[in-house]
Order: C-alpha cells, then structure tokens, then sequence
C-alpha cells in the first residue's frame, strides 16, 4: 500500500466541504465551504449578571460560506476566486451536457439549490501590457427555494434526463436534513425562486446521500437511521418531466434496510444492474466500505467489505473518470475508487472481482494521510498527466486544508 505526501497544500479562509472538477475545463475546480458562526461567548460570571427570567433564548447558529474556484498549473493549484455565499455549502456538482458556460449547482444550509455558471470572464490584463486576457469566472445565476429556510440540503445530484414543457429544466434529487428524499425540476432561466417539489421517501433521521439507479428509473438513498432505501421513480417522475413514465423497465419494489450496516448510511455508488442484481458500493459512518448485492427478489446482503479507518463519507469512481495505461492496470473488469474518510483522510480502493471463484475484495491501493480532521470533500480531476498519473485535490475541514497529490 502506497503513502502520498502532497506536492502543495493550502490553507483556506473557511472550513472545506465539497469540492468537484469542471468536466468542460478540467484545469479548474470548484471548493464549496461551511462556516458556523460562533455563539456569543457566556458571561454569567459578570459582575452584572442577569436573572434567569431576563436571559434571551439562545438564537439559531447562523452558516455561511464560499465557492472558491482554483486550478491546476503544473504541479501546483492556485486560488483563483472567492465568492461569498449566504448560506453554508454542503455538496456541489456541475450540470450535465452543458455548453461552454459550465452551470453547477450547490447545495445549501437554507434549504435551497444555489445554481452558479463558470464562464469565460474578459479581464484588462494589468501585468500583459494594455492586452485583454480570458479566464473562467463563477457568477451566481439563481437559487431557488426547495425546502424550508431552517432545513439542510445535505446531498444532491442531477438526473441526466431534463424536465419541464421544453426540456431545459435540471431535475435535481435531494437528500435533507429532516429524512425526506424528494426531486424537482430547476428552470436555469426562471424569473421565480420557488420550485415544485415531489417527495419520495422518508428516512427516520437526517438522509446524507442519494444516488440513482444506472438506468434512471429508482433512487437509492442513506439516512443517519442506518437505512439504505430504495425507491423506483415510475410513479413519481411523470409529474417532474414529460415522457418519464416511458421508461423500458419494470417498476422495482421499494424497500429499506436497516440491518446491513451499524451506523449511518453516507455513501452509495452505483455499479452494475442485470436481470437477477444490482451491486452497490456503500460507505457508512461505521468505518467500513461495502459491496452490496441486491437481488430482483430475496434478501440483500454484503458480498465483500473493508474498514477503512474512518467514517466512509463521500465515494467516486475513478476507472471510468480515466483510463490509466494497461500496465498500471491490467484487470480491467477492477473498479476503483475514491474514499473519503472523514478522520482517516482519503483512500484509492480496488474492488477486485475474481470469476474463478466468482469472489469480490476490497483492497486499499494508496492512502492519503495529511489530513488533520474530518476528509469531506475529495476529487480527482478527469484527466491523465503526462506522466499517466492521476491528479487529486482532497480537503478536511476543521483545519482548512486544502491538498494537491498524484498517483
């Protein structure tokens, strides 16, 4: 197993959360951040000190926080921009088949879907003589309201069909802090901030993830309640885009499991679906990474897992990101993936399936362990190096770091 040292590291002005590659631009990279503001500081020792009855009740902690866009210039990443956002970040993911304006929405800690543009910027260039230069610039466009003010968007992601009467709309699913699984459609061009919402599903406690089925028809989601849910979208999705309720499949029986893992479900990554089983990937609060097998009908189980060392948060997979050379890799039928693992820092994992013997195993590839606290957000950029190797850029939060390594 391989350790890294970083080839840079930053330390950011706010906590990082969330962190994506621009896939149209992909020397650039997008880092949402969290900021709880601190309560006022406890004088009850004052000489002057209150009765009971004249203390103000405590008010709601208030979050804030950034995008902040950097990029990737040789062996180095540069802070390119910082934009304020009203609200704390809590996830972010770019648009599908978007054109040169690459839109990329966040998820917020006031119930809403902040939808943001990078775009070429014209500058004067004050160091390039009189001559004006291009770069890329986030701008907000819009963000849109699709749960109430106090609750969190704690995860979302774009459904690759588009909704609405004209098929622009995004069609976002979300997972929120008060359990609900719901979906709605984001017009980038509406004149109204409010959005119609559709719930699926409920979990007990707060829902951390949501991942759609490879062909689009169901959700999968992961709840602080220990509960992988699934929910097929038949019923539900013709209300959110015209056509929907077409799809060449058969609607799938919900369910929920809550005896497969010991702690929250945080992860779930989609790999393949036959006619008999779909296999998942999930990570969990309880350190461990696992493959599950859900069969069309019977009871699902884990077929292989690993502890990892740390709360399995947030998981992407990378063999489909990039293709490395054939002689770092020679099984192709491996997938492999990018861990983050809160206090463990980040991990490469290999997800190896042998077809004598019809076995999967995890094994850990590399780790990295620079980070001083909780590894949320993660990335890998969608592109080799010259050298063939991949390029990362992990962060953790309480200490603000930002790192940039290869492998």
């Amino acid at each position: 197993m391989a350790s890294i040292t970083s080839l840079q590291s930053l330390i950011l002005d706010l906590p990082p959360s969330c962190i994506e590659f621009c896939p149209l631009n992909p020397q650039y990279a997008v880092v949402g951040t969290y900021n709880l503001e601190k309560q006022p500081t406890d004088r009850s020792g004052d000489e002057n000190e209150q009765t009971t009855e004249d203390v103000e009740e405590p008010k709601p902690q208030e979050r804030n926080g950034s995008i902040i866009l950097v990029k990737v210039h040789g062996d180095s990443v540069l802070i390119v921009q910082t934009l304020a956002t009203p609200f704390a970040v809590l996830d972010i993911h770019f648009a599908p088949d978007q054109n040169a304006q690459s839109l990329f929405g966040v998820a917020s800690s006031t119930g809403s879907i902040g939808l943001y543009q990078l775009a070429d910027h014209e500058d004067n260039g004050l160091d390039q003589g009189s001559s004006k230069f291009i770069r890329p610039r986030v701008t907000h466009v819009q963000t849109f309201n699709v749960a109430d003010p106090e609750i969190l968007v704690t995860a979302f992601l774009w459904h690759p069909r588009k909704g609405g009467s004209n098929g622009h709309s995004l069609v976002a699913c979300l997972s929120l802090s008060d359990g609900s699984i719901a979906m709605g459609a984001i017009e980038p061009k509406s004149t109204t901030s409010d959005v119609a919402v559709e719930n699926i599903t409920c979990h007990d406690l707060e829902a951390w993830t949501v991942a759609l089925t490879l062909d689009g028809t169901g959700i999968y989601s992961g709840g602080d309640d220990s509960g992988l849910m699934f929910s097929g979208l038949a019923e539900h999705s013709p209300t959110l885009w015209p056509g929907a309720s077409d799809f060449k499949t058969t609607p799938r029986t919900a369910w929920k499991d809550q005896k497969t893992h010991f702690a929250g479900v945080t992860a779930i990554l989609p790999l393949q679906t036959t006619s008999s089983e779909s296999l998942i990937v999930t990570g969990s609060y309880d350190d461990n990474i696992r493959l599950i097998s859900v069969p069309t009908s019977g009871r699902r189980r884990a077929v292989a897992e690993l502890n990892l060392g740390g709360g399995v948060w947030r998981l992407k997979r990378l063999d489909l990101l990039n293709k490395p050379s054939p002689a770092r890799e020679r099984d192709s039928q491996d997938v492999l993936i990018l861990a983050s693992c809160m206090h463990a820092g980040a991990r490469i994992v290999r997800l190896h399936h042998s077809a004598d013997e019809d076995e999967w195993r995890f094994e850990v590839l590399a780790k990295f362990e620079e980070h001083k606290s909780m590894n949320y957000g993660s990335d890998c950029q969608p592109k080799l190096n010259d050298k063939g190797q991949r390029t990362f850029i992990t962060t953790s939060f309480y200490d603000r770091l930002l790192c940039f390594w290869r492998h």
